[in-house]
């Protein structure tokens, strides 16, 4: 995300958050959890959440010009409504860190720790070819789904 919109609004009107309405303020605040999260979250779902981010950014400038319009001294939102939000490109690095086969993936996740509680949409986000079951050996590693009701697994060693 290359800049926050909203925020560059609000400093250059010099508005406090504070002073607004209640559901702007309240969506400002999802707005900051959402981007506190961008730091935890794996790269296959960074794409969906630096999208969901662009709306929301953007619908709270919609929201402030709605109100405010009349009121403010730089109203540029505009000028930024019209543009095209920059995404980064990560669904090109994605690509470019794929490793090649499957027990590559698996390895990957273990290395970076992340071997419990993994989607199955994760899998296929990653490149995972295998059909994956209740038990799926893979190489070195066994793939455990530990939900009956979603498709949850763990990577373990063997």
């Amino acid at each position: 995300m290359q800049k926050i919109e909203h925020k560059t609004f609000l400093k250059n009107n010099s508005l406090d958050k504070k002073l607004l309405l209640e559901p702007i303020q309240d969506k400002i605040e999802i707005f900051d959890r959402m981007y506190a999260l961008l730091e935890t979250v794996s790269d296959c779902e960074k794409g969906d959440l630096l999208e969901q981010l662009e709306e929301l950014d953007l619908e709270i400038l919609e929201d402030i010009d709605e109100e405010y319009a009349d009121k403010l001294e730089f109203n540029e939102i505009e000028e930024a409504l019209e543009e095209t939000p920059v995404l980064e490109n990560v669904a090109l690095k994605k690509e470019t860190l794929k490793p090649a086969n499957d027990e590559a993936i698996l390895e990957e996740l273990v290395r970076m720790g992340r071997v419990r509680n993994i989607a199955g949409s994760t899998f296929r986000d990653l490149g995972l070819k295998s059909k994956l079951g209740w038990e799926t050996f893979i190489g070195k590693y066994r793939v455990v789904r530990t939900s009956v009701f979603r498709y949850r697994y763990e990577v373990e060693r063997i």
